[in-house]
């Protein structure tokens, strides 16, 4: 091994270095929402992934369509561009009244969905996001994967 080796020297900074603090803050946020007892719901569609062929198509205004799925639960979520701000409108599928909690860089917002499964949310702030739902007809949790807004 030699010391005088720009590789090493990296690695030996590196090892040195302290993690920043948004990086151990967005960590500790991580984890902190799990919930091993929940179920998971996986994103199965969204309309983002078509937007490199539908550019020129579509404009940059257009909100995002996103579906999650869980064993017995389909979150059906639009996401609003709004600048600093996004707007969200929801349906559960199956239809059912249920709590929704909307982890987002600003908090944690609150929404209750309607017996048709209809729920909405305004003024949530860009980045990463998710939705935790307590259906008011089950016990349980059913929470989503994060995405980022």
């Amino acid at each position: 091994m030699d010391d005088d080796d720009p590789l090493w020297t990296l690695l030996r900074r590196a090892t040195r270095d302290p993690v920043p603090d948004h990086v151990l803050e967005a960590a500790r946020a991580s984890l902190s929402g799990r919930d091993p007892d929940s179920a998971l719901a996986a994103l199965v569609a969204d309309s983002q992934a078509d937007a490199d062929r539908l550019v020129f198509v579509r404009g940059d205004d257009q909100a995002r369509l996103l579906t999650f799925s869980a064993d017995d639960l389909t979150f059906e979520v639009e996401i609003s561009p709004g600048g600093r701000a996004v707007g969200l409108i929801g349906q559960l599928v199956p239809p059912t009244s249920a709590r929704l909690a909307i982890d987002h860089p600003g908090g944690v917002a609150e929404v209750t969905a309607d017996a048709l499964g209809r729920f909405q949310a305004s003024g949530l702030t860009p980045g990463p996001m998710r939705l935790r739902c307590t259906r008011d007809d089950r016990a349980g949790i059913v929470r989503m994967d994060w995405f980022l807004v």
